[in-house]
């Protein structure tokens, strides 16, 4: 499938990104001498405009990936503004090539626009309010205008829905979801207009590309977009999937064709959802463009609770007493080590997530993912790795070549190559704590700023991520090898030139460097290691066999990788 590429189109020397652009250290290439200064010191840029605050606009477009035609010259022209259309279709904003506060705040340029806060009240709140209303989230009071208790709760369901940290704040992310950030691709019923289902001022007929159309986002159960289809329901579909990390080619321009459905084909494969391309009730739940259900608790007793304790079984996982009906540490302990084996966030309590793949709730929706026992578990959507795009994940009913179904004898593609250049250190810290719950599901590298860090084996790049507000891993990569074995390396401070979703590289291959971006307390690469594109394995066993800590002599470049530019040693000191 076409994807999202990066690349650098400015040759020359490095150049670090001066503040307030970036972290310190972002190498970028081609040399200056102006010091680029905040694009929020006065106003922003706009077509036409010249100088250093373009030349800002232009880096932090580039450190991102995005290709400028005419490099940073400090001219918004032509090349610049469709540069800043790619930023915004990749971030779900409506491409319109203006650099408005929230695409100037994504791009480190601006402070965060203003958003709707607990305790405000008014018609910012009320637009929040009828947005979560449209995607199905009860608001308790409704679309009063009052952020209070309620709504805070209604944003939670929102962020869980979508598989994001359920804060109930709503930050840019959630906004953008959302649709009500300044820029951001309007998906939702406006403010002033009824929340019902079904429009009363706006007849059922073609209405002129121009006019909005009043058509809710969310639709009943069997009637979700589908191929072929137009307008806003698709276009919510379309900032969702964006949204939620997954590139979808054209942007939400709000047409159902062959893009937005293997991008949604690539979405279900990252959420281990039976793979169909067509939008079901669960991919539509997990996308957040429908409610869901409320789940047992711990404590509660119920037929409910036998469900899930049936389902439980049925996935191999030990449950003393069986099913009785009674949710206690029994079913909370059996809770705990499915989401572990799934690779996800482990609860012990039920989320939308967990539901889907136990199949609750809705055991002949389309939706229902495959048996619990033959899916090995992919990503987490509260990691750092959302939107598999491992090969082949678009063809309807396939699995990953590699993994653990019977039969398959194939041993997973493993490392042929220490990941780090050195010196470097590192040790097991394999299921360690982590904030929210989490658990470290990698092995840290620790070694400075800029080090080299290598393909480990011959494969594809096959995910990208960029470091952004409230990023988790910062910039990040995922190289994934021919049976579907993938590696995650996260926390970059640059990627190597010419590395991008699709590119093929061979172990020994320079793809990036190492970095402190994301949720990181000092440069490290953290890495992670899921055979056959399955759940994380500990990758610590591996790593240490190789250990390539003292190692600090460039390896000979291969495959266009590109050496390092500073002199080094053969043997780091002991």
């Amino acid at each position: 499938m076409t994807a999202l590429t990066t690349g650098v189109v400015l040759s020359g020397s490095l150049l670090l990104i001066p503040e307030p652009l970036g972290r310190p250290g972002i190498a970028l290439a081609q040399p200056t001498s102006e010091h680029p200064s905040s694009a929020s010191s006065a106003r922003l840029p706009v077509f036409g405009d010249r100088g250093p605050a373009v030349r800002a606009l232009q880096n932090a477009l580039i450190a991102r990936g995005i290709t400028v035609n005419g490099g940073a010259d400090g001219i918004f022209g032509n090349g610049t503004r469709t540069g800043v259309q790619s930023f915004q279709t990749r971030m779900g904003i409506t491409p319109t090539g203006v650099v408005d506060v929230t695409t100037a705040h994504l791009l480190g340029l601006a402070p965060a626009p203003a958003l709707p806060a607990r305790g405000q009240r008014g018609d910012a709140v009320r637009a929040l309010q009828n947005a979560l209303i449209a995607r199905g989230i009860t608001v308790n009071g409704g679309a009063d205008g009052i952020f209070g208790a309620g709504t805070a709760a209604a944003v939670a369901a929102f962020q869980t829905g979508r598989g994001s940290s359920a804060t109930g704040v709503v930050d840019i992310t959630t906004a953008i979801a959302l649709g009500i950030a300044p820029g951001a691709t309007p998906t939702t019923t406006p403010a002033t207009t009824p929340t019902t289902p079904t429009p009363t001022t706006t007849p059922a007929t073609p209405t002129p590309t121009t006019t909005p159309t009043t058509t809710p986002t969310t639709t009943p159960a069997g009637t979700w977009p589908a191929r072929g289809q137009r307008g806003d329901a698709v276009r919510a579909l379309q900032s969702a999937l964006i949204a939620a990390g997954v590139p979808v080619t054209g942007g939400a321009d709000g047409i159902f064709g062959g893009a937005t459905e293997r991008s949604v084909s690539q979405y279900q494969r990252s959420m281990q959802l039976r793979i169909t391309g067509a939008v079901d009730l669960w991919t539509a739940r997990l996308l957040g463009l429908a409610p869901s259900p409320v789940w047992p608790s711990q404590g509660s007793r119920s037929d409910d609770v036998r469900a899930l304790q049936r389902a439980l079984v049925s996935a191999g996982i030990v449950l003393p007493g069986g099913a009785d009906g009674i949710f206690g540490n029994a079913t909370a302990t059996a809770l705990r080590t499915f989401q572990q084996r799934r690779g996800l966030n482990v609860t012990g309590g039920v989320d939308l997530h967990t539901a889907a793949l136990l199949g609750l709730g809705d055991p002949a929706a389309p939706g229902t993912s495959t048996p619990i026992t033959t899916t090995p578990g992919t990503t987490t959507p509260n990691n750092t790795t959302p939107g598999n795009t491992t090969p082949n994940n678009t063809t309807p009913g396939t699995t990953t070549p590699g993994n653990t179904t019977p039969g398959n004898t194939l041993p997973p593609a493993t490392m042929t190559v220490f990941p780090v250049q050195g010196p470097c250190w590192f040790t097991d810290t394999w299921m360690a704590p982590r904030s929210g719950g989490r658990r470290h599901e990698g092995v840290d590298i620790i070694a400075k700023t800029g080090n080299l860090l290598y393909a480990v084996t011959d494969g594809t790049i096959t995910r990208q991520f960029f470091d952004r507000p409230g990023s988790l891993g910062g910039n990040a990569l995922r190289l994934t090898a021919a049976d579907g074995t993938y590696f995650h390396y996260a926390h970059l401070s640059a990627f190597a030139k010419g590395i991008g979703v699709g590119s093929t590289v061979v172990a020994g291959q320079v793809i990036g460097y190492v970095g402190n971006t994301g949720s990181s307390s000092t440069p490290h690469l953290h890495f992670e290691y899921h055979p056959g594109g399955g759940a994380a394995v500990n990758p610590f066993p591996l790593v240490r066999a190789i250990n390539g800590c003292r190692v600090t002599t460039p390896l000979p470049p291969v495959g266009g990788g590109a050496p390092s530019t500073s002199s080094t040693t053969t043997v780091a000191p002991t």
